[in-house]
């Protein structure tokens, strides 16, 4: 291979990775997610909180290093996930649907579509 190939693709290879945003605007979260989000209580272990760039709960910070687009706007997410007490992080994969009768109300769930969280546009 020639040279300046090689050079220009370990080149590319060291270029950081951004991820395109969720489709959403501002804060989501559940009712204790809200609360976590406006800086309040960091001990209930119920809240989930989603941004654009990722989502939280108590145990769990994902970043998304990949979100996909469906035709019905379904986007499913590859995240970057830090857990309470691990000193590794995983790649996980999950979807995010707004409701179909409420729109209002966004849902994620894991690969497998079991529901992790159901949130709302925090205030």
């Amino acid at each position: 291979m020639d040279f300046r190939i090689a050079l220009s693709l370990v080149a590319s290879l060291a270029l950081p990775a951004s991820a395109q945003p969720l489709m959403l605007d501002g804060v989501w979260g559940n009712e204790a997610g809200c609360v976590f989000a406006r800086g309040g209580n960091r001990s209930d272990d119920s809240r989930v909180v989603l941004k654009a760039g990722g989502f939280e709960t108590y145990a769990t910070l994902c970043e998304w290093v990949q979100v996909a687009n469906a035709p019905d706007g379904t986007q499913v997410v590859t995240g970057l996930c830090a857990h309470e007490g691990e000193d590794f992080r995983t790649a996980d994969v999950y979807i995010v649907e707004r409701d179909v009768a409420d729109p209002s109300t966004v849902r994620i769930r894991s690969r497998s579509g079991e529901l992790l969280g159901e949130v709302h546009k925090c205030p």
